[in-house]
C-alpha cells in the first residue's frame, strides 16, 4: 500500500482512545497470567498443554488478545501436547516425541529463547533477536515480544503487511523478507512514529488502523475477473501505445498472420504451438486468447534506472482499462499491429512504480492482491521476497503413489511448497488450506513450478526436445518442459556476476542479430571516428555484415564472433571505446579497426541509451542463451542460495517412462547433477545443446496404483525415486455424515475390494472429504464410487455387489445390487437349451439404508 495512501487515510481517521485501552486490558490480563518474571518458571504442562484453556499457548493463540495467530496446528510453538497426551515438535512425518530428560532439555532452550529474546528486545538490541535458534514461528515470538514490550512492536504479526510497509517507508532491503519480520516491525513502527500524523498514536492505534485498512482494501477486489499487464513495444518496430491509446485496444505482435478461423478450434493452444516458434510468443498469445470481457488490463513498460546510486527496476504504468469483449469474440487482426481487442481505457495518467521491473512478459496475468491494488486500484503493492534457503539434503525425486481419491495431488501442493521454502510452508500452514493454495498457485505462474501429465503417446520429443515445422518446411528443435524447468533452475544458480556479465553479451548480440535480420532493410547507418558514414552492404551467407561506404572501393565484413571478443575485452580492460580505436587491435589484432569500432559504437551507444523494454524479456529464450553459454564456457555454478523449482508430473505411470525420459534418466542422480562430486554434461540429440539437471530442480511424480502397478516400473526409475505410498484414510471421515457412518462403510469396502482384487484399487477418502450430508454422500456413492467400481470388476456384478454388502434376490431388500428376476417362459416362444446369466441391475435412487447395509 502506498505510504501517501496510508498517511491520508490517517488523517481522516480519528484515533479512539477505547482503541488503546482494550489493546491495553486485554495486553495486561496476559502480563498478569503469567508474569514476565515468572516465565522461567513455567512448567511443560504450563506452557504446551493443549488440553486446558489455561496454558500458555493457548492465551496466546485463543484469547482475543492484540492480534490473531491463529490458524494451522500446535507445531508453531515449538512444543506442544497431541492428542495422544504425548509431548511433540514439529508435526506429520517430522513429527518427534519428546520424553523424560529430551523433553526437559528441549522445553528449558524454548523458554531460555523467550527469555532471552524478551531481554534483547528490552535493550534494543533488536537486531540479535534474528540470530537466535529459534524454534518458534516468528509470528509467535513477535506476539509475545508485542506483549511483554509492548513500546517496541506493533500489533501487527503478517508478514506481506510487514513487507508491504518496509518497502514503503524505505527500511533497508536485507530487512524486506520473511525472517526478519521481528526486526522489519520494530522498524516500521519507529519509522511510522516519526510521521507527524501518527506521532501522538498509540501503538494499539498504529496497529488497528493499518491492520483494518489492508482488510478494507482487499475487500474490494473482485475475484470472478483477471488482471493484466501488456507491454506496448515490438521488438523491431518501437512502441505501439499511441495506436492502442486512440483505437482503445490492447495487441500482442507476434505471429502476424489472421487467426480468425482458428477462433473456434478446441486446440487454439496447440496451434499457437504449431505456429509461433518463440516461448515468449507462445505465452503471450495463450494469455491473450484467454481474455475475457470484464477483465482488467494496464499497458505497461519495464526497465532499470539508476537511483541514489543504485540500480532499480520500474514498472512504468500508461494506462488502464476494462476489456470490452471476450478475444475470441472481439478478436481484430492488423498485417501493422498483430492481434487485438477492445479496451475501455479510463485511466490514462502516468505512473512509475519503482522496484516493479520484474513483470516483463509480453503479457503478465497478476494474482497478488497488492500488486493488483497498486496498479489498477493505485492503492497496494507488493514486495516480491525470493527464496534463499540453504539447500538441505532432501531427495530430488519423489513419487506419491497410491489408489485413485487418497489426496495424491492434494499432497503434492504441500510437498512441493516445502521442499521450495519449509518456513514459509509452515507459516502459510497456519492459516489454513486457502493459504497453501494461493502460494502455489503463485509459484506456478512465476515459474517456480511447472506441471505435467503424462499419457500414453507422451515422448521425449514432448518432455525434453523435439523437431518441430516452422512452417516454412524446416523442422527446428523445439524445448519440451523438462528442459525449460531445468534451465530456469540453472539460471539462478548462476553467480550473480555471470548472470549480470551474460546477460549484457546476451542483449549484445540480440542487437547484432537485429542487424543482421533488418540493418539492411531498414538502411541503418554507421559513423566513423573520423565523422564519414557507413551502410550495410549486404549479409554474408554465414550472418556476417559486409559494410561499405559510398566514397570508399572496399568493403569490410564484421563478424559476430570477433566482434564479441572486443566487447569482452573492452568490459574486462574498463577500457573507454569512445575515445580511441587502438584497443581494438589489441583485442582481435589484423586491420579494419576504424570499420569496426563503427559497428561497435553503434551496438554500445544502443544498449546505453536504450529502456530495455519488453520486447527484451529475461525469459525463456534469453535465460537459455546465458545458461548454455556458461555451460559451454565451464562457468562456475552455486546452488546454496538459488531458488528451487519443482516439476510435478500428474498420472506418472500412464507415460513409457523410459521412453520419455530417454538417456536423461541417469541425469536424475543426485551425484550426477551440476556441482555433484560425479557431474554429467551430455549433449542432447536434436539442438545438440550441452544439459544437465541442477541441484535445485525437483521432481515430483504421482502415480495412480488402479492405472498401472508400480511393480511393473523400470528398475531403473525406481532406484532414482523415494516412493512414498498414499493409502485410504478413513479415519478422516469420522465426523462426516448423520446416520450414515462413512468411516466404517469406506472400511469395509476397502477390506473387500483388497480380498476380491489388490490393494491398489481400492477407494480413496478424498471422494467423501466434501461431503457435508448424507445426501451428499448418497450422490458422491451413485456418481463416482459405484462407476469406479464397475470400471474395476468389468460388469462382474457378483463382485461389486459383495463390495457393497450383498445381492438382493430383489429390488426390495435393503442392498444397492439386486437380482432382476425374468420370467423365461413369457418372455422366449420356447424354453432356450442354451445358459441364460443372471441379470443385475443397481438401484437408480438410493436411500441412507443401503449405504447402511454396506456395513451393518
Amino acid at each position: 500500500m502506498k505510504l501517501q495512501t496510508i498517511l491520508e487515510r490517517a488523517k481522516q481517521h480519528t484515533p479512539s482512545p477505547q482503541t488503546t485501552n482494550e489493546g491495553e486490558a486485554e495486553r495486561n490480563s496476559f502480563v498478569k497470567r503469567f508474569p514476565k518474571e515468572s516465565i522461567n518458571n513455567l512448567t511443560v504442562e504450563e506452557y504446551a498443554n493443549t488440553k486446558t484453556k489455561d496454558s500458555f499457548i493457548y492465551w496466546l493463540e485463543r484469547k482475543n488478545i492484540l492480534a490473531g495467530i491463529g490458524g494451522g496446528n500446535s507445531a508453531k510453538f515449538g512444543i506442544y501436547r497431541a492428542q495422544s497426551g504425548d509431548y511433540c515438535q514439529s508435526y506429520g512425518k517430522n513429527k518427534v516425541i519428546l520424553e523424560d530428560e529430551k523433553l526437559q532439555k528441549e522445553f528449558n532452550d524454548l523458554i531460555n529463547l523467550i527469555v532471552q529474546a524478551i531481554t534483547l528486545a528490552e535493550e534494543d538490541r533488536i537486531a540479535e533477536i534474528s540470530k537466535l535458534e529459534n524454534p518458534l514461528f516468528n509470528m509467535v515470538l513477535l506476539k509475545i515480544l508485542n506483549i511483554y514490550v509492548p513500546e517496541k512492536f506493533l500489533n501487527l504479526y503478517s508478514p506481506p503487511i510487514l513487507l508491504e510497509l518496509g518497502k514503503e517507508l524505505g527500511v533497508k532491503d536485507e530487512l524486506l523478507v520473511p525472517q526478519f519480520s521481528i526486526e522489519l516491525n520494530y522498524e516500521i513502527k519507529r519509522l511510522l512514529k516519526e510521521q507527524d500524523v501518527f506521532a501522538q498514536w498509540s501503538t494499539h492505534q498504529i496497529g488497528s488502523f493499518i491492520w483494518n485498512l489492508f482488510a478494507e482494501m482487499d475487500a474490494k477486489i473482485d475475484d470472478t475477473i483477471d488482471y493484466y499487464l501488456v507491454g506496448h513495444t515490438y521488438e523491431n518496430e518501437g512502441s505501439v501505445q499511441d495506436f492502442l491509446l486512440n483505437e482503445n485496444s490492447i495487441a500482442v505482435g507476434f505471429l502476424r498472420e489472421d487467426l480468425t478461423v482458428y477462433l473456434l478450434s478446441e486446440n487454439m493452444e496447440d496451434i499457437i504451438e504449431e505456429k509461433e516458434e518463440t516461448s515468449a510468443g507462445q505465452k503471450a498469445l495463450k494469455q491473450f486468447f484467454s481474455m475475457k470481457e470484464g477483465d482488467l488490463v494496464a499497458l505497461k513498460s519495464t526497465f532499470t534506472r539508476k537511483i541514489d546510486g543504485k540500480t532499480k527496476s520500474i514498472l512504468r504504468i500508461s494506462a488502464v482499462g476494462k476489456i470490452t469483449a471476450d478475444a475470441l469474440e472481439g478478436y481484430r487482426f492488423s498485417k501493422d499491429y498483430g492481434h487485438y481487442i477492445p479496451v475501455k481505457w479510463f485511466d490514462k495518467e502516468v505512473k512509475e512504480y519503482v522496484g516493479y521491473g520484474g513483470y516483463r512478459s509480453t503479457i503478465n496475468k497478476v494474482k497478488d492482491k497488492r500488486v493488483i491494488n497498486l496498479v489498477f486500484m493505485n492503492e497496494v503493492n507488493e514486495q516480491k521476497v525470493p527464496a534463499t534457503q540453504e539447500l538441505e539434503k532432501i531427495p530430488n525425486n519423489y513419487v506419491l503413489y497410491g489408489p485413485p481419491g487418497t489426496g495424491k495431488t492434494y499432497h503434492v501442493v504441500d510437498r512441493a511448497l516445502e521442499i521450495i521454502d519449509n518456513k514459509t510452508f509452515n507459516e502459510l500452514n497456519a492459516d489454513g488450506r486457502d493459504a497453501l493454495q494461493k502460494e502455489y498457485a503463485r509459484l506456478t505462474s512465476e515459474g517456480n513450478i511447472s506441471l505435467i501429465t503424462f499419457h500414453q503417446s507422451y515422448a521425449y520429443e514432448d518432455f525434453i526436445e523435439g523437431l518441430k515445422s516452422d512452417g516454412n518446411g524446416n523442422f527446428i528443435p523445439s524445448d519440451g518442459i523438462f528442459k525449460r524447468a531445468a534451465i530456469e533452475a540453472m539460471y539462478d544458480g548462476l553467480e550473480q556476476q555471470n548472470t549480470r556479465e551474460f546477460s549484457d553479451e546476451v542483449r549484445f548480440e540480440q542487437i547484432y542479430d537485429q542487424l543482421v535480420t533488418s540493418g539492411e532493410k531498414q538502411n541503418i547507418q554507421f559513423e566513423s571516428k573520423t565523422g564519414g558514414v557507413l551502410h550495410i552492404e549486404q549479409i554474408s551467407t554465414n550472418n556476417n555484415v559486409v559494410i561499405t561506404s559510398e566514397d570508399a572501393k572496399t568493403s569490410s565484413i564484421i563478424s559476430k564472433d570477433r566482434l564479441l571478443r572486443i566487447y569482452r575485452y573492452i568490459k574486462s580492460n574498463e577500457i573507454d571505446w569512445k575515445s580511441n580505436v587502438s584497443f581494438i587491435s589489441d583485442a582481435i589484432g589484423g586491420s579494419n579497426a576504424t570499420r569496426y569500432w563503427a559497428v561497435l559504437n553503434w551496438i554500445l551507444t544502443k544498449m546505453v541509451d536504450e529502456e530495455i523494454e519488453d520486447s527484451v524479456e529475461i525469459e525463456g529464450d534469453e535465460k537459455k542463451k546465458i545458461v548454455l553459454k556458461a555451460l559451454k564456457e565451464r562457468r562456475a555454478f552455486d546452488f546454496t542460495n538459488a531458488r528451487r523449482h519443482v516439476l510435478v508430473i500428474d498420472e506418472m505411470n500412464r507415460g513409457n517412462i523410459s521412453k520419455i525420459f530417454g538417456e536423461l534418466l541417469t541425469l536424475l542422480e543426485e551425484d550426477k547433477r551440476l556441482t555433484s562430486e560425479n557431474e554429467l554434461i551430455v549433449e542432447l540429440p536434436y539442438s545438440k545443446d550441452p544439459f544437465t539437471l541442477p541441484p535445485n530442480l525437483f521432481v515430483i511424480g504421482t502415480m495412480n496404483t488402479a492405472d498401472r502397478s508400480i511393480a511393473l516400473l523400470d528398475t531403473a526409475l525406481r532406484r532414482r525415486f523415494v516412493f512414498e505410498e498414499m493409502m485410504p484414510e478413513p479415519e478422516t471421515l469420522e465426523s462426516i455424515g448423520q446416520e450414515i457412518d462413512v468411516e466404517a462403510m469406506l472400511t469395509i469396502m476397502n477390506q473387500r475390494i483388497e480380498v476380491l482384487y489388490d490393494r491398489d484399487h481400492m477407494i480413496g477418502h478424498a471422494y467423501f472429504i466434501n461431503a457435508t450430508s448424507d445426501e451428499e454422500i448418497i450422490t458422491i456413492m451413485q456418481s463416482k464410487v459405484i462407476p469406479l467400481l464397475q470400471e474395476y470388476f468389468y460388469d462382474e456384478w457378483e463382485k461389486i455387489g459383495l463390495v457393497l454388502g450383498g445381492v438382493g434376490a430383489t429390488r426390495d431388500d435393503p442392498f444397492i445390487v439386486y437380482e432382476e428376476k425374468v420370467d423365461i417362459n413369457q418372455l422366449f416362444k420356447q424354453k432356450p437349451s442354451i445358459y441364460v446369466p443372471t441379470i443385475y441391475r443397481v438401484k437408480k435412487k438410493l436411500t441412507a439404508q443401503e449405504l447402511i447395509a454396506i456395513y451393518e
